[in-house]
């Protein structure tokens, strides 16, 4: 019977302890070629045709998050069907981030990428590690986008590649499919035996895997541990007055990179039930906007946003708009409960979420909001 891994199933890597059970090394182990067994990203190459491209690739991630997220961590995302993924450079003085042997794997297969040679780009199967000896497979992926990024390792800035993985819509990958393009001997027959959906995406027509996923979030997922520096951080935040603080999320969604958005702060008073609106722009070719209301609400750590507050925001939406509601604390289960059920087009942005893109942004620097920064927004207030 021939070995397969199927999206969401676990698996034994134990090559260390013993080949005859490993399910990961040793199953994609063939003649001279493998993905070796150390490395986050691990290449296969061909056996008869000489490439600079490896034959695939395999991705490891040991730690992953999901909506609350640290950003210098891979991402698993099967709501959206998408996988964000750190290159492999570390902090290091002889090296750069194009010199890692990883991300050279992925520079090269972006580069056949933007150059629409799809025939040529060699299957990406990602894997998390869920605990010593046992690694999870989360699905066949395409790359769709590479961007040059600050990553930090320990504390350290880095530049570092992050990529932009499309989970393809197939259950289950056979191990026979990957050993053929091993073994292939002409480069126009490596894909006659691939799975369908990865014959279609070297056509161009990416089928995405589609799965809605509805969450609740407990208090501990949405901050910060309590006697953390970020936990610190958000008491800081909470000393703003109310004007301060929507100024301060304000200038944190200007400042976020990949979004084309026009967003203004309303007037202390008569500002109609909302802090702050703007719209976000979907770039050419598509060109569309979207208007969005906002509010800013401090609340202290142990007092959680109920329905009502964020009801009052769903009730200013007219046809069309969208709702960000940002707090300093984090959202009972029966608010996140309503505005899924509900339907309601509103992102909520907890405690951790705020203290997430003020990481990203790099405003924080040794556990701290970084100097002038917020001494800046205060002033402008006054």
């Amino acid at each position: 019977m021939t070995n397969s891994y199927k999206i969401g199933h676990n698996y034994k890597d134990i090559l260390s302890v013993s080949r005859e059970n490993d399910q990961f090394v040793s199953w994609f182990s063939l003649d001279e070629s493998g993905i070796g067994n150390s490395g986050g990203i691990r290449a296969a190459k061909y056996l008869n045709i000489v490439s600079h491209l490896p034959c695939y690739i395999v991705l490891i991630t040991r730690t992953i998050s999901h909506r609350w997220y640290n950003p210098w961590e891979d991402i698993v995302d099967y709501s959206t069907g998408f996988i964000f993924y750190w290159g492999d450079a570390k902090f290091s003085s002889k090296k750069n981030y194009e010199q890692f042997r990883g991300n050279k794997h992925l520079r090269n297969v972006f580069d056949k990428v933007l150059e629409n040679k799809l025939s040529e780009v060699p299957p990406i199967l990602h894997f998390s590690k869920v605990k010593s000896g046992l690694v999870k497979f989360n699905g066949l992926c395409a790359l769709t986008n590479l961007e040059l990024t600050w990553f930090e390792d320990k504390g350290n800035p880095v530049k570092n590649y992050r990529c932009e993985l499309t989970i393809l819509d197939i259950e289950q990958v056979q191990l026979s499919w990957l050993h053929g393009r091993v073994n292939c001997k002409a480069e126009e027959a490596l894909n006659e035996k691939a799975p369908k959906v990865w014959r279609d995406y070297i056509k161009g027509n990416i089928k995405k895997l589609d799965i809605w996923s509805k969450s609740l979030y407990s208090k501990e997922e949405q901050l910060p541990s309590e006697d953390s520096k970020e936990a610190s951080l958000l008491k800081k935040i909470n000393k703003l007055n109310p004007t301060q603080f929507e100024a301060f999320v304000v200038e944190l969604f200007r400042n976020l990179p990949h979004v084309n958005h026009k967003i203004i702060r309303t007037r202390p008073t008569a500002d109609g039930g909302f802090d702050f609106y703007g719209r976000f722009t979907i770039p050419y070719p598509i060109k569309y906007e979207i208007e969005f209301l906002g509010e800013a609400k401090k609340f202290a750590r142990n007092n959680a946003v109920q329905p009502k507050h964020v009801s009052r925001l769903v009730a200013r939406l007219n046809r069309g708009q969208y709702g960000l509601f940002v707090t300093t604390s984090y959202y009972t289960k029966q608010t996140q409960k309503e505005v899924l059920e509900d339907g309601y087009p509103v992102r909520l942005f907890s405690g951790n979420d705020l203290i997430n893109i003020m990481h990203e942004l790099r405003l924080i620097e040794d556990g701290k909001i970084k100097k002038g920064w917020l001494e800046t927004i205060i002033k402008e207030t006054l």
